[in-house]
């Protein structure tokens, strides 16, 4: 396994349980989308700026299972997490979700392109 992108899967799942948008801004790539579990394809800055509101808040993501695969241009990383989160106002809940994530090197940095997370 490639520890550098594993660590940037987990830098992301640690920085979005924290709500720290100044770290996500530097894991993300500036066209990454998230696919929500419900197909809707959130672009990268109205993800951060709910989180940045406090309409999505995330508690907690507990890792359960991680693979990555090397691909022509990068990596695709598919992980579990069991997360605790509250959107749009819905109250805690916990999700177990699995987050596949397309990983490509830009300019000498290991970014997040888009990341499409479903449950398991």
């Amino acid at each position: 396994m490639n520890e550098e992108i594993l660590n940037l899967y987990r830098a992301y799942n640690v920085a979005m349980a924290a709500d720290d948008v100044a770290a996500l801004d530097k894991l993300l790539a500036p066209d990454f989308t998230l696919t929500h579990m419900t197909g809707y394809v959130q672009p990268r800055s109205e993800w951060l700026g709910e989180l940045q509101r406090g309409t999505m808040r995330y508690f907690s993501s507990i890792e359960d299972h991680v693979e990555m695969k090397s691909e022509a241009k990068g990596w695709r990383v598919i992980g579990q997490n069991r997360v605790v989160a509250s959107i749009h106002g819905s109250g805690r809940h916990e999700w177990p979700l699995n987050t596949e994530m397309t990983v490509r090197q830009i300019a000498s940095q290991w970014q997040i392109m888009a990341a499409v997370v479903t449950t398991y």
